[in-house]
C-alpha cells in the first residue's frame, strides 16, 4: 500500500512539474498593434473662421481695419510618410466659405450711393506640408504652405458706378498659410483631428470703380484665422496594413 501511494505521489509531483515547465515555456500574448500614418487619405473638414479686412484706395481714403467671420466646410486629401514615431506629409483641402464683415460709413463707402463696404472670403484652399510626432496614435503636428481663395468685395449696392466702372468685384488671391494640430486614428483606417490654421492673402485691387476724375484702385485686405475638425479615412499602403491603437 505505501508503495502505490508513493507512486501515485511521484505521479502527481511529475505531472505538476512538467505543466509548470509548459507554462514556462508557453509563448508570450502577441505585441499591441503599432500604429503607423503612411499611406493615402481623403476626408472631410468643417469649422469657423474670423479675420480682418480693410479698403484703402488710391488716394489713401480708408476704411481701417473691420471684422469678417463666418463658417467653412469642404474635403481633405494628403499623405504621409511615417519613420519611428516621425511623421511627415503633404495635405491639400479645399472649402466653401462664408467668411463676411461690413463696415458702414455714408462719407467712405457711398461710391453707388450706399453707405456699406464689404469683404466676403467665399472659398479657401490649401497645399501645405505636416510635421508631426506620433505617441501611442495621437499625431502632433505643424503645418505650412500656400493658401488661395476667392474674395469678393465692394460697397452696396453693386453695379455700374455713375461715371463707369463697378462697385465691387470677385478676384482669386494667393498667399500663405500655417499653423497646428492633433490627430487621432480611433478605428482601423479612420483618424480625426482638430486644427488651427492663419491665413494670410495679403492687400490687392478689390474693385476699380470710376469717379469724376478717371478710374480708381480700392485695394484690400484679406487676413484671418480658422479652426477646423475633420475626419479621414486612410487607404491600405503596399508593406502592410493601416492599424492603430484606439
Amino acid at each position: 500500500m505505501k508503495r502505490f501511494a508513493i507512486s501515485v505521489l511521484l505521479s502527481l509531483i511529475g505531472t505538476s512539474a512538467f505543466a509548470a515547465d509548459m507554462a514556462v515555456k508557453a509563448p508570450p500574448p502577441p505585441p499591441p498593434p503599432i500604429a503607423t500614418w503612411t499611406g493615402f487619405y481623403l476626408g472631410i473638414n468643417g469649422g469657423w473662421g474670423w479675420g480682418t479686412t480693410r479698403h484703402t484706395d488710391d488716394f489713401g481714403v480708408t476704411s481701417g481695419n473691420f471684422s469678417t467671420n463666418g463658417g467653412v466646410a469642404g474635403g481633405t486629401y494628403g499623405f504621409n510618410w511615417q519613420v519611428n514615431q516621425f511623421v511627415i506629409g503633404f495635405e491639400g483641402d479645399f472649402d466653401w466659405a462664408d467668411i463676411k464683415g461690413t463696415f458702414t460709413s455714408p462719407l467712405l463707402c457711398s461710391i453707388n450711393g450706399g453707405t456699406t463696404c464689404f469683404t466676403t472670403l467665399r472659398n479657401l484652399g490649401t497645399d501645405r506640408l505636416r510635421v508631426g510626432y506620433d505617441v501611442n496614435g495621437w499625431l502632433l503636428y505643424g503645418t505650412a504652405g500656400v493658401g488661395y481663395g476667392e474674395v469678393k468685395s465692394g460697397q452696396n449696392p453693386c453695379g455700374l458706378t455713375a461715371f463707369g466702372g463697378f462697385s465691387c468685384n470677385t478676384s482669386w488671391r494667393t498667399g500663405w498659410v500655417a499653423g497646428g494640430g492633433v490627430e487621432k486614428m480611433f478605428a482601423p483606417h479612420w483618424s480625426a483631428k482638430l486644427e488651427y490654421l492663419h491665413y494670410d492673402l495679403g492687400t490687392s485691387i478689390g474693385y476699380t470703380p470710376t469717379l469724376i476724375g478717371g478710374a480708381v484702385n480700392v485695394r484690400t485686405l484679406e487676413r484671418g484665422d480658422m479652426v477646423r475638425a475633420g475626419i479621414n479615412y486612410r487607404f491600405d499602403w503596399p508593406g502592410g496594413p493601416v492599424v492603430a491603437r484606439y
